[in-house]
């Protein structure tokens, strides 16, 4: 009788704590990680790779820019793209390993799709394509860079997309600077496939008032990303 009584009592407690039990598991969070820096959401996974992309095919073109473009202007502002994306890489990777995460390795298609048409361009068509689809890529990566600022609860990653903003606001500057991004008909930032023969709409040189306050900007920005990318002496 005690036996059987026993049993009963189990399955009773089996029957009414399985809900309970099953409450308490982690539930569906749409992805979310607990991390000692906050919450880590797939948004803020997302701008790490984002990122990353486009430093994978905006180093190389930063680099092109010294054999193929043929304005002087376009050639500076290619290897500051270049060198800043370079940091911002090492900053990308170092902040993707405090998470155990991995980025991509490659261009995404509408990326690898600009790299081609540039690099079958040369001179002017090679500047006119260069400035308008690095300028229109920058804004459509900053409208999520921006997102996540806004809505990160991560410490780590508020700080990142704060580099990221800083860097690509810098790049956009730089790039309206030369007075080749007024063409309606690189605005909008999709695979490319034709449009590479259109004409300069602005004639205008770039305002030196713009390139000093660019030029200091950078200046800073580098420094802030180096104090970051800088190996912190262990606490004692």
């Amino acid at each position: 009788m005690t036996r059987a009584l026993a049993t009963v009592l189990a399955m009773l407690f089996l029957f009414f704590t399985a809900p309970f039990a099953a409450v308490a598991q982690p539930a569906d969070t749409g992805g979310v990680q607990d991390t000692p820096s906050g919450p880590l959401t797939a948004n803020d996974r997302e701008l790490l790779n984002k990122v990353r992309q486009a430093g994978l095919w905006e180093m190389p073109m930063g680099e092109l820019t010294a054999t193929k473009a043929s304005n002087a202007r376009v050639k500076q502002i290619g290897k500051m793209i270049m060198l800043d994306h370079m940091m911002l890489d090492t900053l990308t990777k170092k902040t993707a390993a405090q998470f155990n995460l991995t980025t991509p390795d490659v261009p995404n298609p509408a990326q690898q799709s600009w790299m081609d048409e540039l690099n079958g361009l040369e001179g002017d068509a090679f500047d006119q394509a260069f400035v308008a689809r690095l300028r229109a890529a920058h804004g459509q990566v900053f409208t999520f860079i921006a997102k996540v600022r806004t809505q990160t609860r991560n410490d780590v990653i508020r700080g990142f997309a704060q580099a990221g903003i800083d860097v690509v606001m810098k790049h956009m500057t730089l790039l309206e600077s030369t007075g080749l991004a007024g063409d309606p008909a690189f605005a909008e930032p999709v695979p490319a496939g034709g449009i590479i023969n259109a004409t300069l709409a602005s004639n205008e040189g770039p305002n030196m008032w713009v390139i000093i306050s660019v030029t200091a900007a950078g200046a800073v920005l580098t420094i802030l990303l180096l104090r970051v990318l800088r190996p912190r002496r262990p606490v004692r």
